[in-house]
């Protein structure tokens, strides 16, 4: 529960003060672009329910409500008003706008995304737009290839070379640079949409882009720099994969959104690589060289406890004791793992302010 009200109390907080329009998301399917969304979706709830009592919470968080939707009042309607109830009670009364539902509060400031490509599958693009639905954001599903094949053209035009994924004969540098292409693509389309969505709905304003980068990934180097883990604000980026799961199984529950719980059992994947025919072809675990679950334990003894190269292997010898893996093996990871949190120090340079509690 912590993992939903602290970081969408931290939401608020921050759309309030800045006075923006409401949030952007790109919306994948996966896990944490997943949580994300619940995240904002338990922010919506939280609104509604302090909206809907009385008090002086009730009338800040209505102003701030007012002031961000930009609800039309009625022609000569009073403003929020004070007054005491027959128990006594101070309550507030209004005829002005009052959000009633999270979802319908959800279809005025927060908009999602899905960016798919020629190496997406029908399977993320569908859970991204069932679980906007089942929030009630603002959703829209396009696809960014034409922006890709012009910046394909526009390298071609330069150089004279054609780049190619491996799957089609192209060597480990072109593989790389067309996957980070597609990334980066989506973080440009982001800011492009979050800045002009309430125009074209014919609203004054801008949206706050969040990002959607887990902590784990972040220590190991396993994001694309200046991709959609470039954003505004983060509200998962202190909090692990493993933790997001069991966040997704507890939010299918308690925030009455179900599909996270197919979210949380799918194959995390970015579907940067092409479709073997309509199957993906392409796993986080695979390209990260190690496990999510692995890849925790990496993070709480190098963030946490401060290990380094030989205490975190002789604590994982111990800790690790029931699976079946020799030491040498052992020693192997850490050193992977290592390896990969040295030489991508410098991305941690430009991550997004994210909530840490």
């Amino acid at each position: 529960v912590h993992g939903a009200l602290g970081p969408a109390c931290w939401l608020w907080d921050y759309l309030r003060r800045t006075g923006m329009g409401g949030y952007f998301l790109p919306l994948s399917g996966g896990a944490d672009s997943s949580a994300t969304a619940a995240i904002v979706s338990c922010m919506c709830k939280l609104v509604v329910q302090t909206c809907n009592k009385n008090g002086v919470a009730y009338l800040n968080v209505l102003n701030d409500v007012r002031t961000i939707v930009k609800a039309p009042q009625p022609e000569n309607a009073p403003k929020v008003v004070e007054c005491v109830d027959d128990s006594g009670e101070c309550c507030f009364v209004s005829d002005g706008y009052i959000p009633k539902d999270s979802r319908e509060l959800a279809s005025r400031i927060f908009f999602t995304c899905y960016m798919g490509t020629v190496n997406s599958s029908a399977e993320t693009r569908d859970r991204a737009a069932t679980l906007a639905k089942e929030i009630g954001a603002s959703h829209s599903s396009v696809i960014i290839d034409p922006i890709i094949t012009a910046l394909e053209t526009f390298f071609f035009t330069v150089t004279g070379k054609q780049p190619k994924f491996q799957s089609a004969g192209g060597s480990p540098q072109e593989d790389l640079a067309l996957q980070n292409i597609q990334a980066r693509t989506r973080m440009v389309v982001s800011y492009f949409l979050a800045q002009l969505q309430l125009w074209a709905n014919g609203r004054p304003g801008n949206l706050l882009v969040l990002g959607s980068a887990n902590v784990d990934e972040a220590l190991r180097g396993y994001l694309t720099k200046y991709d959609c883990s470039s954003a505004d604000i983060n509200p998962i980026g202190g909090i692990s994969k493993m933790d997001l799961k069991r966040f997704l199984l507890w939010g299918s529950k308690k925030l009455e959104l179900p599909s996270l719980e197919t979210v949380c059992h799918a194959t995390p994947t970015a579907e940067l690589r092409p479709l073997e025919g309509s199957a993906v072809a392409q796993t986080d675990e695979a390209d990260m060289g190690m496990s999510y679950e692995e890849l925790r334990d990496f993070g709480r003894l190098r963030k946490i406890e401060r290990c380094g190269p030989v205490s975190m292997f002789q604590k994982l010898t111990s800790l690790w004791s029931d699976r079946a893996l020799s030491p040498t093996a052992i020693a192997e990871k850490v050193k992977r793992f290592f390896r990969f949190y040295s030489i991508h120090r410098h991305k941690l340079t430009v991550l997004t302010p994210s909530y840490h509690a």
